[in-house]
């Protein structure tokens, strides 16, 4: 699945959670019909949002601390693995360590 990040006006974290959010609010207002797609996408952010260390994004690249307008596209690839398309260029996020244990 594919998910587009607006990330001109902050980082990729908070643009993540907004839409985690937004698609939380859609799911309870949704017809039954479109409830599989918004579960994917809503168990795809949330394991982004748990999983990924985004202390290392923000280094790695401008775009994704919010200091240059941009977009991006998530493309949630399984469980716990995700590709970032900026520019493109591909990313794959860390995942938070024991010592680096960012919280949603």
């Amino acid at each position: 699945m594919k998910i587009p990040l607006n990330i001109s006006k902050h980082c990729i974290e908070t643009e993540a959670k907004r839409i985690y959010e937004e698609s939380l609010t859609e799911y309870f207002k949704a017809p039954d019909s479109k409830r599989p797609e918004l579960e994917e996408k809503i168990e795809g952010l949330r394991n982004f949002l748990e999983y990924s260390d985004f202390n290392h994004l923000r280094n790695i690249h401008p775009a994704f601390a919010g200091r240059e307008g941009g977009k991006a596209v998530l493309n949630l690839l399984g469980l716990d693995l995700f590709e970032i398309e900026i520019e493109s260029s591909f990313y794959r996020p860390q995942k938070k360590t024991v010592d680096n244990p960012n919280v949603l």
